[in-house]
């Protein structure tokens, strides 16, 4: 069973300098990444949800009007739903000086813990079988080689 069964996994991979952080989640739990905004200085939720085959941003979170205009949204809400749909990773950079993280099953993540300023993260949702997981988790490796140019030229 152990080789066999099935785990869904956010996999966060620094594409500069091969760390690796792997987070089990269940289908349908939520996740969410918090930065804040370069150009505002504003703090800023985006939520996400693992899909069966792909991230889903569920919707942003922010107070400050002016970066709500600069994503396009139109009210003034806290919240501006979305539904948008992620099956390729997406690739995060690390800020020189804002805070920049993600929290799971409540916990906070901060991307300073295993990235420097201006390192790429690529940020994914695979499914693994049991042993592929805890074989990666002991190793220190992605669970694939990810996507994006630059692990595998070091």
């Amino acid at each position: 069973m152990l080789f066999y069964g099935k785990t869904t996994v956010l996999e966060l991979v620094n594409l500069d300098h091969k760390h690796v952080l792997l987070m089990r989640v269940s289908p349908s739990e939520r996740f969410s990444m918090f930065y804040v905004h370069s150009i505002y200085d504003a703090y800023v939720v985006e939520e996400f949800e693992a899909g069966r085959d792909a991230i889903i941003l569920k919707g942003v979170r922010t107070e400050n009007p002016k970066v709500m205009e600069y994503y396009g949204f139109d009210s003034v809400i806290g919240f501006h739903p979305l539904n948008l749909q992620f099956r390729e990773p997406l690739i995060i950079k690390r800020g020189i000086s804002q805070d920049q993280g993600f929290i799971i099953k409540g916990k906070k993540v901060h991307l300073r813990e295993f990235a420097e300023k201006g390192d790429r993260v690529q940020m994914g949702l695979k499914t693994a079988s049991w042993g592929a997981y805890f074989l990666a988790k002991l190793s220190g490796a992605p669970l694939a080689p990810p996507t994006r140019a630059s692990w595998s030229e070091q």
